[in-house]
């Protein structure tokens, strides 16, 4: 195994950049409560995301 750092892009792409902006346009109509909705439901799938990255690192290793 190489000991060399892991290289990290966490710019992103042209078409998440642009996912991005659709995503700001859709939401500019949204009320508080679907907004708070909107973010409860993007933290648990991030969260989810996360489980999902750390089983199978656990797997790998």
């Amino acid at each position: 195994m190489s000991s060399e750092p892991l290289e990290l892009n966490l710019e992103l792409t042209l078409e998440q950049q642009f996912q991005m902006r659709l995503m700001e346009q859709s939401t500019q109509g949204m009320s508080r409560e679907q907004a708070i909705s909107l973010l409860l439901e993007t933290a648990r799938l991030l969260m989810m995301k996360d489980n999902a990255i750390r089983s199978l690192v656990k797997q790998i290793v």
